[in-house]
């Protein structure tokens, strides 16, 4: 059984009121886990170094970060510092107060348990029912409480195989526990990566209006090469494509990202199939269209519209002054993905030189009329501020029916939530 204690009040008390301060960094990145208070409980492995960097991560997407340490994992990281990290005390034993029932109770004000680390030895004792330290005191509160648990295991890869721990991990996932696979790194099973581990809870955590369906978007710029030096493109950034496939995840979808080459990187829990040129982006549209329709296809590369119509094997010259191109246009990929996909309801997104929103409705409303996409998302490249290279955008969202809606101007990472409440309801 747990040690008991007695010892002041901490939690939501007054004490509490003045360390406010020490939060002020929520929501700064995002408003994913606004409202939520996320219960981090790290056991005894060297991974509990990134728990600072988690705690603050979770808390930058909105959420209040409730950390309680077993005694192992208090001789690797300082419950000071963590405090100080969270803005809340840190639990580190039972005490009168019983927060296990405080946050994880009938009446607890936790929505969802991470163990990060967890070893083989809190595996093993999860899926044995013991209870002996705060964590596991939490776990068991939890389970029977109906609280989302996740685990994210850390380990060295002999022990991570041993076919007691193997055994251990299966149990928890019939217990309902959402394991977070680690990855296999120097001999280690290495605690999944911060970020994912926060797209992983907010996914648990998430309304899940995706759930269980299938989402490809395409995203980034193309290339056209003249030769093997020099190729025709465009500055977009690849950001807002990303941030789509990272929302549509969070929601509970199944999304595939196919991606020029943008200088943002995406995230690597997404399934990614990367392209150069346009020609290369529509057939790996084609083949995840024949392999898995979609319910949902979002448009937002910004795919060069025109190809050198020769290429030279040879870096051309510059010594012969003048260059002429003759060029082509290369494929419409959103007439090809009607196409192909006629069930799936299509978001496309219109780039245009516009400064009224009069400007743009013109420019969209075509796609609209000739039933080329259910929707369209345009947007001023010219805007300043804005657009491509940008980290903040303003939209025009178009339906065939209702009247277009105004989306922005903000950071892109704040738009992309009522993007998809729109979409959605298409």
């Amino acid at each position: 059984m747990t040690r008991l204690r007695i010892c002041p009040e901490i939690g939501e008390g007054s004490r509490m009121n003045d360390w406010t301060h020490l939060q002020d960094i929520e929501g700064t990145d995002g408003d994913n886990l606004e409202g939520r208070l996320i219960g981090l409980a790290i056991t005894g492995s060297i991974a509990a170094v990134e728990s600072h960097r988690l705690a603050r991560t979770f808390m930058r997407q909105g959420a209040k970060v409730q950390i309680f340490l077993t005694p192992a994992a208090a001789e690797l990281v300082s419950p000071t510092a963590l405090a100080w990290s969270t803005g809340r005390p840190v639990v580190t034993d039972l005490t009168a107060r019983c927060e296990h029932l405080e946050f994880f109770g009938e009446r607890g004000t936790a929505h969802c348990l991470l163990i990060a680390p967890a070893t083989a030895n809190t595996v093993s004792k999860i899926a044995c029912g013991l209870d002996d330290n705060i964590v596991t005191t939490c776990v068991t509160t939890a389970l029977g409480g109906g609280i989302p648990v996740l685990c994210a295991p850390g380990m060295h890869a002999p022990m991570m195989k041993n076919p007691a721990v193997v055994s251990n991990l299966a149990r928890l996932r019939e217990y309902g526990i959402e394991l977070l696979e680690p990855t296999h790194s120097e001999g280690k099973e290495k605690m999944m990566g911060v970020v994912e581990i926060v797209a992983r809870v907010s996914r648990s955590l998430g309304e899940g209006s995706l759930q269980g369906k299938s989402v490809l978007i395409t995203g980034g710029p193309t290339r056209e090469f003249i030769d093997p030096a020099r190729c025709l493109t465009n500055p977009s950034s690849g950001l807002t494509a990303c941030l789509l496939a990272e929302e549509a995840y969070r929601r509970g979808a199944d999304v595939t990202l196919i991606y020029g080459p943008g200088r943002v990187c995406p995230p690597e829990w997404i399934s990614v199939r990367k392209v150069e040129s346009t020609a290369e982006m529509l057939e790996a549209a084609r083949r995840t269209l024949k392999s898995d329709p979609p319910d949902f296809v979002v448009a937002a590369a910004a795919v060069c519209d025109y190809r050198p119509a020769e290429y030279s094997e040879q870096k051309i010259s510059t010594g012969s002054g003048e260059l002429t191109l003759r060029l082509e246009t290369t494929e419409k990929i959103i007439d090809a993905l009607r196409e192909e996909a006629p069930a799936a309801r299509l978001v496309a997104f219109k780039a245009g030189s516009t400064e009224t929103d009069e400007e743009m409705l013109k420019l969209v409303k075509p796609y609209l009329l000739e039933g080329r996409a259910d929707m369209v998302v345009g947007n001023s490249v010219t805007a300043e501020g804005l657009g491509f290279e940008s980290d903040h955008n303003r939209y025009l969202v178009c339906a065939e029916r209702g009247t277009p809606q105004v989306v922005g101007p903000g950071p892109k990472s704040r738009l992309v939530k009522p993007l998809w409440d729109q979409f959605i309801n298409l």
